[in-house]
């Protein structure tokens, strides 16, 4: 059984992994959108504000997860807590995941935006070219 002491720490050490565990979630199906032939833009945006969310959120644990290591003068990998212990080997490699995961999504990102650079650079001459009047009636060029 667990020390009152170290159920706060212990909370937010769960909290920490949940919030770890949903970011995961979100990041794959932003990488699925990003592989899409044709990514949704809508639900790309709405993923990096969940994505946003969540890392504001993560922020405020990290810091909660700070404020009660030192007020129990601890620090991972809580060897000498068997059941913090626990939860921090479920944290760690899934932090590590993310990261990695994190860049290649970076990774994906630009390539989308070489691409639409691309595109745009091919279609600029074209934006430059007055297929319209002012008055809507089509220009001959000559």
């Amino acid at each position: 059984m667990m020390p009152d002491r170290y159920r706060n720490l212990s909370a937010v050490l769960n909290s920490l992994y949940q919030v770890l565990a949903s970011l995961g979630h979100l990041m794959k199906e932003e990488q699925q959108q990003l592989m899409a032939a044709t990514p949704n833009s809508r639900r790309l945006m709405s993923l990096s504000e969940d994505k946003q969310a969540l890392l504001v959120t993560l922020t405020f644990v990290e810091q909660r997860r700070s404020e009660s290591e030192h007020a129990l003068a601890l620090a991972p990998p809580y060897s000498e807590h068997p059941s913090l212990a626990a939860v921090w080997q479920r944290i760690e490699p899934l932090a590590q995941q993310l990261a990695e995961q994190n860049q290649h999504t970076a990774l994906m990102l630009n390539q989308q935006l070489a691409w639409t650079e691309q595109v745009l650079n091919v279609l600029q001459p074209l934006q430059a070219q007055h297929f319209y009047g002012p008055d809507g009636h089509p220009v001959i060029n000559r």
